[in-house]
């Protein structure tokens, strides 16, 4: 007997709790769960650091280095194993213009001048080498096993990264105050 919610199926029949609803069970995984530990450790790393790097820079700054990370994904793409990207030197002058172009217009369209702290500024860069890994991480992924499927990929990444999330947000309080609204 299967319960549909949401995007999720309980089936009590075969004692398959974690089933997709669009037909993926662990089951039929074609990854080792340590490929999604280290995804999922990346992706909650770039995206902790992101955020939390607002605490020290203001968005305009944030959204300058942000702005850049076109330039560590090529360069990372030619390091990751599976890819090994090389990039014509006219792209990476494109890839530098583009860069600077976005840096001068967030400048010019914004109405207060970016704010640096030494934190905020490591921790966006930190940020910035985080999703380098990302992209290509899951690109070396798919390229190395044919099989994989993009439901693997996020069922997996989500279910390994929450045990991940659950400390910081224990430690910073806003997984109660999470609660806390879904009470209210």
């Amino acid at each position: 007997m299967a319960f549909a919610r949401n995007m999720y199926t309980i089936d009590s029949s075969s004692g398959n709790c974690c089933s997709f609803y669009f037909g993926f069970s662990p089951k039929k995984m074609v990854n080792p769960w340590k490929t999604y530990v280290k995804l999922s450790a990346v992706l909650m790393g770039s995206h902790g650091l992101t955020k939390g790097s607002l605490a020290f820079l203001n968005y305009p700054a944030q959204l300058m280095f942000k702005s850049t990370k076109v330039l560590p994904v090529m360069v990372m793409g030619a390091f990751i194993p599976g890819l090994r990207r090389k990039y014509p030197a006219h792209e990476y002058v494109s890839a530098i213009l583009l860069v600077l172009g976005l840096i001068l217009f967030t400048l010019a369209d914004a109405q207060t001048l970016p704010s640096f702290s030494v934190i905020g500024v490591i921790m966006v860069i930190s940020a910035l080498v985080m999703d380098s890994f990302l992209g290509n991480l899951q690109e070396a992924i798919f390229n190395m096993n044919t099989e994989t499927t993009q439901i693997e990929m996020l069922f997996c990444s989500t279910v390994v990264g929450l045990p991940l999330l659950i400390p910081p947000m224990v430690l910073t309080g806003e997984v109660f105050e999470a609660w806390n609204s879904v009470l209210s």
